[in-house]
């Protein structure tokens, strides 16, 4: 998980979120059944589009790419089912895999300590060790690990495939028979690439990279 900001408003929203949430609202006061194109209309196309912008095409929260494991979900960060007028607010609104979707399913997230990554920086509660996530003893990364399963045996075997990629390439840079400033542009795009946010698990990327730096050789790492 890592920290995300929260892009523009779609001019969809703009234009027809209170009015659409306004409906809703009406309906459930009036104790009739909202249709399934009103009671669904956070799946815009529009909207659907920004938020995989924003989040890269990732989960929000366990950070696969979504084509990996699933077409993705929109996400209420407050569940629509407990807070019924924050079902078209843009800063509810995320993208999740079907897998972390079923995991937080209703829970309230304030009272479950289930962290918002727009809110709050994950690397405040959480670290990796390898594909392992730990946490750092907080109440909010106990529960969001625990509640979200974010060692499933899936994510984990993903998470290793990633390692294998990342660590064939400080193999490359510590190899002494190749130039030496070759390995340097090597070390380089590393760095600025590998553990970038559009990757996918960036944060496990940036700890593996944090604990094996210190073995790269110096005149590697000089610019």
């Amino acid at each position: 998980m890592i920290k995300l900001k929260k892009s523009a408003k779609p001019k969809i929203l703009e234009e027809k979120g209170s009015e659409w949430t306004k409906t809703l609202l009406q309906k459930k006061a009036a104790g009739e059944a909202a249709t399934a194109t009103e009671s669904t209309r956070y799946r815009h196309p529009d909207i659907k589009e920004a938020l995989v912008l924003e989040t890269h095409n990732k989960c929000a929260y366990c950070e696969s790419k979504l084509q990996h494991t699933h077409h993705g979900d929109v996400e209420h960060i407050m569940p629509k089912s407990l807070q019924l007028d924050k079902i078209l607010e843009w800063s509810n609104l995320t993208l999740a895999c079907e897998k972390c979707n079923q995991k937080k399913s209703n829970l309230d997230p304030d009272a479950e300590k289930i962290i918002d990554p727009y809110a709050v920086d994950p690397r405040s509660h959480f670290f990796f060790a390898g594909p392992f996530l730990h946490t750092l003893g907080t109440p909010e990364g106990i529960s969001t690990k625990v509640i979200l399963e974010l060692d499933r045996p899936e994510l984990i075997e993903m998470r290793q495939e990633r390692i294998l990629v990342v660590m064939a390439i400080f193999a490359e840079i510590m190899r002494s028979d190749i130039p030496l400033h070759a390995r340097r542009l090597i070390y380089k795009n590393l760095l600025t690439t590998e553990p970038a946010g559009n990757k996918a698990y960036s944060a496990m990327i940036r700890d593996l990279i944090a604990a094996v730096a210190e073995r790269v050789p110096g005149d590697v790492k000089a610019p």
